[in-house]
C-alpha cells in the first residue's frame, strides 16, 4: 500500500542482440524506458570502467540514435491487406514475442500468397461494384417500365430533350400548381420508394430554363446509360439476367477466397505477428542509443524486480547491466495496493498520479470513500444489487466492476446498521440507528466525520511535505503544521462554546490562532531565515503580503465551508429514506397490492440508478475538493513498462 521504490537500469550489449534483448524486456513488463541518448549526453549513464569494458567506453565517441528500419512497413501493410481481403484478424499476444523473427521468410510467404489472392480479390471487387451499379439501374428501369417506348427513340428526337426523374409528394404539388407555366410534356410513369416517377420532354432550345425549373422542384434524375436500348421492360429483363450472372460469379469468387483463407490462414497470421513484433521493437529502439558495436539502454525498474531482470539479461554474451539508485531524474510512480484498494487507484489517477516522493492516497481514499458512500446510501437490498452488478460488470471492466462491488458491500454494511432492506425499515432491526428517526444525530455525526477526515488529511499533507523536504509548506503553510493547529484550535474554541464546556481558554486559543496566522503570512521569510537563505523575500514584497493576507481569508472560509460541507453525508442518508417514503406513499394511494408492489419496484430502480449516481458523485466531490486539496498534489508520472499493446 505504497509507491514502489525505483532504480535506474543501464544496459550495454552487442548490437546484434538488441532485438532479442528488447523482446525479453517487453515480455518481462517491468521496464519503463527513458532516452539513453539523453542519459549519456547528461553524463548520467554510469558504469564500471574496467579493462573488459574499455571498448564500450571508446565506442561512446560514436554514439548516435537508432535509425528506424522501414523495410518491414510495406510488408506489414501487405499482410494487413491480406487479412482484410480474407476477412481474418491476427490474434496478437505476448506468445508471439517468443517466436524468432524471420523477416525474409515472412516476406517470401506473404508475397507468394498476395499474388495468389490479388487476382480473384480484384475480380470480386469489380463484380461487386458492377452489381451495385446494376441494382441502381434495375430500380430505375423498374420505375419506368410502364413506358412502351424504346429508349433509343427518345434519344433520336431532333429538337427535343428528355429526362426521367423522381419527385417527392410536396414537389409534385408545386409542379401541379405551375403546369401552365412549364413549356414541356410531363408524364407520370410510375411510383417508387423515393417518390413519384416522371418523364419530361421539352424543346432543346429551352434546356437551361428547364434545368432551372427542375432544380427548383428537387427533381432527382434517373440516369439512362447510352449502352442501354429497347423499352424499359426489356431493359429490366436484361438487367435481371445480368444480376443473376454477376451474383453467380461473386459466389464463385467468394468460395475461392474462402478456400485460400483456409489454406494460408496460419501462415498469414504468423507472418503478420512477426512483423508487428518487429514494428514494436523498432518503435522502442527510438529510446535507445547505439555505437558501431554496442547498444545502450536506460529504464526505470522497481527495486524488487532488479534480480529478476538481471537473471533475464545475464544470458547474453558481454552484456553489462548496472543499477543506479541516485539520479537527477524524478522516477515514475508505480502504485502497489492490496486487492481491496486496487480499483480505487482509477479515482486517484483521475485527479492526478502521485509523485514519487508523495504518499499514495489510495488506501485513505478507499476506506473513506466506501465509508461515505455506505453512510449516504445505506440499504442491505439495494447494496446487494450494486454488489451483484459489480460482479457482472467485472467480467468486462474489472476496475468499474470492482468499484461498484465494493461500494455495494459498504452499502450493505450500513443498511444492516440502519435496518433498511429495499427501503423497508420494518423487517430488520437497526443495529446502530434509524436515520429518519434521529435527524439531528445524523447531521451532527456527519460533521464530526468530516472533521475527522479533514484532520487525517492534514496529517497526510504534513507527511508529504516531509517527504518532499518542503519546510515552507510543511511547517508554515495553510495545509501544514500551522494550518493544522489553526484549524484544531478553531474547532476547540467553537466546540467548547457550543457545549458550554471550555476545553481551552479563549485567551490562549486566540493567541495560538494569531500566532498561526502570523506564521502563515510570514512563511517565506521564516523559511529563508531558518535555511540561511537570502534575500528573505522574493522581488515583489508587497504583492507577496497582499496575497498572503487574502490567502488567510480564503483558508478560514475553506476550513468552515469544508467542514460544513460534510453535512451532505447526513442529508443524503435522510434523503435516501425520504425518497423511498415518497414512493411508498404513491403505492398506497394506488390502493391495490399489485399496484403498490409495482411502484415499490420502480422506486427501488430509480433510487439505485439516480440516487446511487448522485451519491457516487457527491462522495467523489468530498474527496477531491475537501480532502485532496489539503494534502495531495498528484503531479507524478505513471510507471508505464514497455509492452506489446
Amino acid at each position: 500500500m505504497s509507491v514502489e521504490k525505483m532504480t535506474m537500469m543501464n544496459v550495454i550489449g552487442n548490437i546484434s542482440d538488441v532485438d532479442n534483448v528488447l523482446k525479453d524486456i517487453i515480455l518481462s513488463g517491468k521496464v519503463d524506458l527513458v532516452s539513453a541518448l539523453s542519459q549519456i549526453e547528461d553524463n548520467s549513464f554510469v558504469f564500471n570502467v574496467k579493462d573488459e569494458n574499455l571498448e564500450k567506453v571508446i565506442d561512446l565517441n560514436y554514439i548516435t540514435s537508432f535509425s528506424k528500419d522501414k523495410n518491414y512497413e510495406e510488408l506489414l501493410k501487405k499482410g494487413e491487406e491480406l487479412e482484410s481481403i480474407l476477412n481474418m484478424k491476427s490474434n496478437y499476444m505476448e506468445s508471439n514475442l517468443k517466436v524468432d523473427i524471420d523477416i525474409l521468410k515472412a516476406s517470401d510467404e506473404l508475397s507468394s500468397i498476395y499474388e495468389e489472392v490479388k487476382i480473384p480479390s480484384e475480380e470480386l471487387k469489380k463484380a461487386q461494384e458492377e452489381l451495385v451499379e446494376i441494382e441502381d439501374f434495375y430500380k430505375s428501369f423498374s420505375n419506368i417500365r410502364d413506358i412502351n417506348i424504346p429508349i433509343e427513340n427518345l434519344r433520336g428526337l431532333s429538337h427535343f430533350d428528355f429526362r426521367f426523374g423522381i419527385l417527392s409528394k410536396e414537389d409534385r404539388i408545386k409542379l401541379k400548381k405551375n403546369y401552365e407555366n412549364i413549356l414541356a410534356i410531363i408524364l407520370h410513369t410510375g411510383t417508387g420508394k423515393e417518390g413519384e416517377v416522371y418523364l419530361t420532354i421539352y424543346p432543346s432550345n429551352i434546356r437551361e430554363e428547364m434545368n432551372r425549373i427542375l432544380r427548383s422542384l428537387n427533381f432527382k434524375e434517373i440516369q439512362v446509360p447510352e449502352e442501354y436500348k429497347g423499352t424499359p421492360i426489356e431493359m429490366v429483363k436484361y438487367l435481371k439476367a445480368k444480376k443473376e450472372k454477376l451474383q453467380k460469379d461473386i459466389d464463385a469468387l467468394e468460395r475461392k477466397l474462402s478456400n485460400l483463407r483456409e489454406i494460408h490462414q496460419d501462415a498469414i497470421i504468423s507472418a503478420v505477428n512477426q512483423l508487428k513484433t518487429k514494428e514494436k521493437i523498432e518503435d522502442i529502439k527510438e529510446e535507445l542509443a547505439r555505437s558501431n558495436k554496442f547498444f545502450y539502454l536506460s529504464g526505470w525498474v522497481s527495486k524488487k524486480d532488479k534480480e529478476k531482470l538481471g537473471e533475464i539479461l545475464k544470458g547474453y554474451k558481454d552484456m553489462l547491466v548496472m543499477f543506479k539508485d541516485e539520479t537527477d531524474l524524478t522516477p515514475p510512480t508505480k502504485l502497489r495496493n492490496i486487492w481491496l484498494f486496487k480499483p480505487f487507484e482509477s479515482l486517484v489517477k483521475m485527479y492526478g498520479m502521485p509523485s514519487y516522493n508523495e504518499l499514495d492516497p489510495t488506501p485513505f481514499l478507499s476506506l473513506s470513500y466506501m465509508f461515505l458512500f455506505g453512510a449516504m446510501f445505506g440499504d442491505l437490498g439495494q447494496g446487494f444489487i450494486l454488489l451483484l452488478g459489480g460482479m457482472l460488470l467485472g467480467r468486462k471492466n474489472k476496475v468499474f466492476g470492482g468499484l461498484l462491488g465494493r461500494l455495494g458491500l459498504s452499502s450493505m454494511v450500513f443498511g444492516t446498521l440502519y435496518g433498511a432492506i429495499f427501503g423497508i425499515e420494518t423487517i430488520l432491526p437497526a443495529l446502530l440507528i434509524k436515520p429518519f428517526e434521529n435527524i439531528n444525530t445524523v447531521l451532527v455525526s456527519a460533521i464530526f466525520i468530516g472533521i475527522a477526515l479533514i484532520l487525517i488529511s492534514y496529517i497526510y499533507g504534513m507527511i508529504n511535505s516531509v517527504k518532499r523536504k518542503d519546510m515552507e509548506d510543511g511547517l508554515f503553510g495553510k495545509e501544514g503544521l500551522a494550518g493544522f493547529l489553526f484549524y484544531l484550535c478553531l474547532l476547540i474554541l467553537i466546540g467548547g462554546n457550543l457545549l458550554k464546556k471550555p476545553i481551552l481558554s479563549m485567551e490562549v486559543g486566540v493567541v495560538i490562532i494569531i500566532l498561526c496566522i502570523a506564521v502563515m503570512v510570514f512563511k517565506q521569510p521564516l523559511t529563508h531565515l531558518i535555511k540561511g537563505k537570502r534575500p528573505l523575500h522574493g522581488e515583489d514584497i508587497t504583492g507577496y503580503y497582499i496575497e498572503s493576507v487574502f490567502s488567510i481569508i480564503e483558508t478560514l472560509l475553506s476550513m468552515l465551508s469544508g467542514t460544513v460541507s460534510f453535512i451532505r453525508v447526513g442529508a443524503f442518508a435522510l434523503t435516501h429514506v425520504g425518497l423511498f417514503i415518497a414512493f411508498e406513499t404513491i403505492g398506497h394511494m394506488i390502493g391495490t397490492t399489485a399496484g403498490n408492489i409495482i411502484v415499490l419496484i420502480i422506486g427501488n430502480i430509480v433510487i439505485i440508478g439516480m440516487e446511487g449516481l448522485i451519491v457516487f458523485i457527491q462522495g467523489l466531490r468530498l474527496q477531491y475538493y475537501e480532502l485532496f486539496s489539503r494534502y495531495y498534489k498528484g503531479e507524478g508520472r505513471e510507471f508505464k513498462p514497455v509492452n506489446i499493446k
